[in-house]
């Protein structure tokens, strides 16, 4: 990974990591001394009980988002894009369809996954035009413009668009949105192709039918990835 991504990676991680503990803290109702043990308790966890352990506080980043002014920038962790970064290096796709790109975050995992292979694209999907804006200087300042293609709007009206097929898709949009975003891209995927769910352990309710549909399905091969968020991993049998 090229230097300059890898500082504004971390810069990245630590901004979104901020946020998260500010918004979490401002919605909790306790002393600080209590919300340190409680955050203490959430590190302690196995990450498939932290999503549980969140709603028993009444948290969850998507209550963090939509109950205040400001988005948050939700970025995937770091150990999560180190792994979507070697995934391309391993599977060598030639597209990637990224629902849910935020600020940028995984976008650049993928870019730079792609920039070491020499070829390649990933379609970045975001609605929040403040949040494309941030992407697009991040993209640029890392020099990956060429590996990305940003596509603004509704992510539902942006999939119908597209035509071709994907080789690999990674899912990080709203959780109760999953399964009906999963029928619409099933046109654009190919046997072999590779689907990346997040948030499998984090919003464990909000994804049960999207996990349910797969599982019951024998043209998908799943299994979900013990990484803090949860991450589903799916590939397309036939």
């Amino acid at each position: 990974m090229a230097s300059s991504t890898t500082v504004l990676l971390r810069q990245l991680h630590e901004q979104s990591q901020r946020e998260v503990i500010a918004r979490a803290r401002a919605q909790f109702h306790g002393s600080s001394e209590e919300f340190l043990t409680l955050a203490d308790e959430y590190e302690a966890l196995a990450p498939r009980l932290r999503g549980r352990f969140l709603e028993t506080l009444g948290l969850s980043s998507e209550d963090f988002e939509s109950s205040q002014g400001t988005p948050l920038s939700l970025a995937v962790s770091e150990e999560t894009g180190r792994f979507l970064h070697n995934m391309v290096l391993a599977h060598k796709p030639a597209r990637i369809l990224e629902l849910g790109s935020s600020c940028g975050v995984s976008t650049l995992y993928f870019a730079d996954a792609l920039r070491m292979l020499g070829s390649g694209m990933v379609v970045a999907t975001e609605l929040d035009a403040g949040k494309c804006a941030h992407l697009r200087s991040h993209v640029r300042m890392a020099g990956l413009d060429a590996y990305v293609d940003l596509r603004e709007g509704d992510v539902f009206q942006t999939i119908s668009e597209l035509d071709g097929t994907f080789d690999m898709v990674f899912i990080d949009v709203w959780a109760n949105t999953y399964l009906n975003l999963f029928k619409q891209t099933e046109r654009l995927l190919h046997a072999g192709s590779i689907v990346l769910a997040d948030n499998m352990y984090t919003a464990e309710d909000a994804v049960r039918p999207y996990k349910r549909y797969l599982d019951n399905d024998p043209r998908f091969s799943t299994t979900t990835l013990d990484f803090e968020s949860g991450v589903e991993f799916t590939v397309v049998v036939s």
